[in-house]
């Protein structure tokens, strides 16, 4: 009788291994050279198998792109987390955590522009960064951003909903800044310094002002 050779089964250690191999060659042709220069067959060609191997992972390129920018955004989040951490009282961790937010993509210009500033005629990023939302990035910051606002109004009837409030208020804060600065005008370190520190100025004072009123 003919010998047969059984398959050996890949493990889920191997195939979590070999799912962050494509993620690591995607994340650098994207930084590097756009979302044009991605394509299935050039990530499947450097990872060293076909292109169908890759559909085992990701549905389409648009689904890797997003769990790259999910990436990103989730150590956004633990990089606040931290700062937050080591922070005094309440107000002083709610403000740290806004400030390091500003920090690590002003550190990260072409981070944020690959997230929140590329556009294509072919490519519909708004619909793709609506994705961002429902996934783990972004809840993470809301969750952490969340439970360092409830404190401050703690024992209030209408906690939850000044806490939806100013979190909605510093994300346009900070998007705003971080938008003019890093997508419009570029802004050198000296003028970058001077504008963050009026934001996180004018941040304190709106804590001081939602917390006494």
């Amino acid at each position: 009788m003919p010998r047969t050779h059984n398959k050996r089964r890949v493990t889920p250690e191997e195939r979590d291994q070999f799912r962050a191999q494509l993620i690591d060659i995607a994340r650098r042709i994207f930084l590097a050279e756009g979302y044009g220069a991605v394509t299935i067959r050039r990530v499947a060609a450097e990872a060293g198998v076909t292109p169908m191997a890759f559909y085992w992972y990701f549905e389409s390129k648009d689904a890797l792109l997003t769990v790259i920018w999910d990436e990103f955004i989730k150590d956004s989040a633990e990089t606040c987390a931290r700062a937050a951490d080591a922070a005094g009282p309440a107000s002083a961790k709610v403000l740290a955590y806004f400030a390091t937010f500003l920090d690590y993509w002003l550190a990260r210009r072409d981070r944020f522009r690959f997230i929140f500033l590329s556009d294509s005629h072919t490519v519909d990023y708004t619909s793709l960064r609506k994705q961002l939302f429902a996934m783990p990035g972004v809840k993470q910051h809301f969750s952490q951003y969340d439970a360092l606002l409830a404190p401050l109004f703690h024992g209030r009837p209408d906690m939850t909903q000044r806490v939806e409030q100013l979190r909605t208020l510093s994300m346009y804060r900070v998007f705003g800044f971080l938008y003019c600065t890093v997508g419009i005008y570029d802004y050198d370190a000296v003028e970058t310094r001077r504008l963050r520190q009026l934001v996180t100025d004018e941040m304190g004072r709106c804590l001081d002002h939602w917390c006494t009123h």
